[in-house]
């Protein structure tokens, strides 16, 4: 019969060799593991969002370190609208914005009826887009953070809103990138569709119509 004090010393030899494999293990897995990338963008919507017939484009307020290069945004997010093909989309100025709605609306989160009535009667439209940058570099690959909300005139009510922070160093959105450029320009040599990362003119295209991609189009009645 063994002896069960013999057993010990083996049985302590053999915790020994297991306890540092096991303490190699986590740090390993660790190493395999991480954490889900945050989606570039999120929005929210509804159906009034297409109900608008009328929407004015404010221009974009920036954050203050944000220079003039972020100023594209306001010409591409006013092209995508309009390539909707939802809306009729109407250009407003810096200058007409400050005087009709002085206030960052995003940055303050609060919009007074009386500016809303005042936009609708001397603009004539029934929805305003506005939106802020939060983060621009310009620098190659570009990335840009940016708040858009589509305001309806009649109610007040924001009838759609979308957020997103488009890094040009990611790979999902150099992908995006990538198939955009195919559709939009076409296929001109293998680094062709880089050149977006660099471009605040392509980037911010490729932005403005990814955003509002997430606006319902009405189905068509035969």
């Amino acid at each position: 019969m063994t002896n069960p004090m013999h057993l010990r010393p083996l049985a302590f030899f053999i915790l020994l060799t297991i306890i540092p494999l096991s303490g190699c293990r986590v740090p390993f897995f660790s190493r395999l593991y991480e954490p889900p990338r945050h989606e570039v963008l999120s929005f929210h919507t509804s159906i009034e969002a297409s109900s608008l017939r009328r929407v004015a484009v404010m221009p974009f307020h920036r954050a203050g370190n944000i220079g003039r290069a972020a100023s594209a945004m306001d010409d591409s997010m006013t092209t995508a609208l309009r390539e909707l093909a939802i809306h009729e989309v109407l250009t407003i100025s810096v200058n007409q914005r400050d005087l009709l709605l002085p206030v960052d609306v995003i940055k303050s989160n609060r919009i007074s009826t009386q500016q809303l009535l005042t936009i609708r009667d001397e603009l004539r439209v029934d929805g305003i887009l506005v939106g802020r940058i939060e983060h621009f570099n310009s620098y190659d690959p570009l990335a840009i953070g940016l708040t858009v909300d589509l305001i309806s005139c009649l109610d007040g009510s924001v009838v759609w809103s979308a957020t997103g922070h488009f890094d040009g160093a990611r790979q999902d959105v150099q992908y995006e990138v990538e198939r955009w450029y195919e559709r939009q320009i076409g296929s001109d040599g293998i680094t062709g569709w880089k050149v977006t990362l660099q471009s605040p003119k392509l980037f911010t295209r490729y932005i403005a119509e990814r955003m509002v991609k997430t606006i319902p189009v009405p189905i068509a009645k035969n």
